[in-house]
């Protein structure tokens, strides 16, 4: 999930269950909550390093524990010059554990948001690199955006209004906000499952140009709860399509766009075995792959069909090998499936 949609996480839920704290303290539950997403950095380095650590080392069980321990030692570095929140009125007092406590809420709260969309956390790294995936939300899910920005700029206008008239506010301001739209989120993701599982289930029961679907998934879709985008694998084929779950009788399983996979082959086989494929077959959820010739042999270009499926163009990768005419490998690497010439 984007990053601004966990920093506003981060901030409703200290605002929601530590009110009236210090600016140390809500800075130390937003660096909790906010710093997993340093590994976007690794676009900097190419489509390679963005491959092996984004969604790995900070999102990991043990990465999250690294971060959890480094936002609490930065918060502890520097005390608060006064004891004034970031209304102006005096902050409760705050302990180590309290701080620790905060900060461990937020960056499991991170990891969960990231676990509720289609890229897929490797939270086992080290010791595993299978990546888990719910495919409930998005990866910028401008719904979660608007309830979470409601309950905490809504507040904040309600009490300078308040504070015109002159009327007094017992309860920390922002508090019950904060609370209702992670709550509204909370119920948000419910309804999400529910499209997603129906989604699901009407992919699986159909044939696809006469195939019985081998694997389904349905991804969301950025604006429309109702409109899923489904991947169908069968024994020849994958299929992209679009699933309408509140219209079940509008779903027409022969209108999907369907792509034969390649039959089997030597140069395929080799391919398959390079280190670069095998990082790449790691992460990705519908691999196809596509052989070609080129003027000193073969190119074998390895894409996630989940990329075309969710309509991704910018950040969707790729593993491209090349083999000579002896049929031994003579580069390999990870790309950006945009600049492939296999399709």
């Amino acid at each position: 999930m984007d990053p601004a949609a966990h920093a506003l996480t981060s901030l409703a839920f200290a605002r929601g269950f530590f009110p009236r704290r210090s600016w140390r303290f809500l800075l130390g539950v937003l660096l909790a909550g906010t710093l997993a997403d340093l590994d976007l950095l690794t676009l900097l380095f190419g489509p390679g390093a963005y491959l092996s650590g984004r969604f790995t080392v900070t999102h990991s069980l043990l990465g999250t524990f690294a971060l959890i321990a480094a936002a609490f030692a930065m918060t502890r570095t520097f005390p608060p010059r006064t004891s004034a929140t970031p209304d102006g009125r005096r902050a409760h007092p705050e302990t180590p554990a309290t701080i620790l406590l905060a900060a461990t809420f937020a960056a499991c709260l991170h990891v969960l948001m990231d676990l509720a969309t289609s890229s897929g956390v490797a939270i086992l790294w080290p010791f595993g690199d299978s990546r888990f995936a719910s495919d409930l939300v998005p990866p910028t899910d401008p719904w979660i955006l608007a309830l979470l920005l409601a309950g905490i700029l809504l507040p904040e206008l309600f009490g300078l209004v308040g504070s015109e008239i002159g009327a007094k506010d017992k309860a920390p301001r922002g508090r019950n906000g904060a609370i209702l739209s992670l709550a509204l989120v909370i119920l948000y993701l419910g309804a999400r499952a529910t499209l997603h599982a129906n989604a699901a289930a009407q992919l699986d029961a159909h044939s696809y140009r006469g195939e019985s679907p081998k694997r389904v998934a349905a991804f969301p879709d950025t604006l429309s709860l109702v409109n899923w985008h489904g991947v169908i694998e069968t024994t020849t084929q994958i299929c992209t399509i679009n699933v309408p779950v509140t219209d079940s009788p509008r779903f027409d399983s022969e209108s999907g766009v369907c792509v034969h996979k390649p039959e089997p082959s030597a140069a395929l086989t080799v391919a398959q075995q390079t280190e670069t494929a095998t990082r790449f077959l790691q992460a990705a959820r519908f691999p196809k792959a596509s052989v070609g010739p080129t003027d000193d042999g073969t190119e074998i270009a390895i894409r996630d069909m989940r990329n075309a499926a969710e309509q991704e163009t910018s950040y969707a990768l790729a593993a491209r090998v090349l083999l000579g005419r002896n049929g031994q490998v003579t580069g390999q690497r990870i790309v950006w499936a945009r600049t492939l010439r296999l399709r």
